[in-house]
């Protein structure tokens, strides 16, 4: 037996609706005919609903059946994936031997390299076949060579890895070498570029000459000529006061460097620095050492103003500048230089003076 409805149970009913479903439930009994047209749009509804969902499974079921079928047909022309061992024998061969010549090359390569290297120390070409001097001047190739010492026929890299030895041996023994380099020449041979201190002066004594370098060295060699126009010093001891005169010398100009002949280093009691500079025009300057290069730059007008009035004397540098001839009983050269030696501290009066320091 069917459970009939009662009121009770009607009234739980009613009390869990909403009251837009209390509200629809009173609308649909007083007007019935709407009720059964909503359920038949419902019904169809429903029924456009499933038949859509249908559709939609069988163009699924349809495009998976494609993509199986593309899938097959691919499988078909490629092959299987693993294959067969015949049909995969060739490329695990080819595999195979690639690794294998990678190996082997490798291989031969590391013991090639130690084979060249071992053959190369033993060969010619590791030895030093010839040693050619460049950029030398007053020495010999032949005596710098042989001061420098290399060994032809001997290990090549030992001894260039020890070139600044050899470079520095052959300094300390030839005193006109200011610098040195090695390069090679070609597999096996050296090249040696040789730069030299400048010959600046010449040192007199004793009636002889030994040439003064530009770092102020004189050479322990004696001419009985000095040769060019280079000047002579006389009574200098050191190389500092002779570098001194020498960089004053230097900062002249062309034409009055080229007009001394010989500088004397003649102090006093008063002036350590004095110097008496001999001229080839036959005049004489005395100025210090200090102010040389300064005060030489107007030995042109003093000069000038000396050959107007036909004199030759001494050009007196050392306070303010000015000019005075010779004094008249001088008749020698030797003469003449003590007159002058004695007239740096009493010289005699200005007979002609010519431009005033500033």
């Amino acid at each position: 037996m069917s459970q009939q409805e009662t009121p009770e149970n009607n009234k739980d009913d009613k009390d869990k609706l909403t009251p837009w479903q209390l509200a629809n439930q009173e609308y649909l009994k007083m007007h019935p005919n709407e009720s059964k047209k909503q359920f038949t749009e419902e019904s169809e509804q429903e029924i456009s609903i499933e038949d859509t969902e249908v559709k939609d499974e069988e163009d699924s079921e349809r495009l998976e059946d494609t993509e199986k079928s593309e899938e097959k047909t691919e499988k078909k022309k490629l092959g299987p994936v693993n294959g067969s061992f015949l049909d995969r024998l060739p490329n695990i061969r080819h595999e195979r031997n690639r690794r294998l010549y990678k190996r082997l090359t490798i291989l031969i390569v590391l013991f090639m390299i130690p084979a060249l290297i071992l053959l190369y120390y033993v060969s010619p070409l590791s030895r030093l076949s010839g040693v050619s001097i460049e950029g030398n001047e007053q020495i010999s190739s032949e005596e710098i060579a042989n001061k420098l010492n290399f060994s032809v026929g001997n290990n090549l890299w030992s001894q260039y890895f020890q070139r600044n030895d050899h470079i520095d041996r052959l300094k300390k023994q030839e005193l006109r070498v200011q610098d040195a380099s090695v390069r090679f020449d070609g597999i096996n041979k050296f090249v040696v570029d040789v730069k030299e201190y400048k010959e600046v002066a010449y040192l007199g004594h004793d009636n002889e000459y030994s040439p003064v370098l530009a770092n102020g060295t004189v050479i322990p060699m004696n001419v009985e000529k000095p040769q060019g126009t280079l000047p002579i010093l006389e009574g200098f001891t050191g190389p500092k006061r002779i570098l001194e005169v020498m960089k004053q010398y230097d900062a002249l100009s062309e034409k009055v460097r080229q007009g001394v002949s010989q500088i004397k280093y003649a102090p006093t009691n008063e002036n350590k620095g004095l110097l008496q500079i001999f001229m080839n025009d036959g005049n004489q300057v005395l100025v210090s050492i200090h102010d040389m290069s300064q005060k030489m730059k107007y030995y042109p007008q003093v000069v000038e103003e000396m050959n107007a009035q036909k004199m030759k004397g001494i050009v007196d540098m050392e306070a303010g500048i000015y000019s005075y001839s010779y004094p008249e009983e001088t008749t020698s050269d030797n003469t003449e230089q003590n007159t002058i030696e004695s007239t740096t501290e009493n010289p005699p009066e200005e007979t002609s003076p010519s431009v005033e320091n500033d």
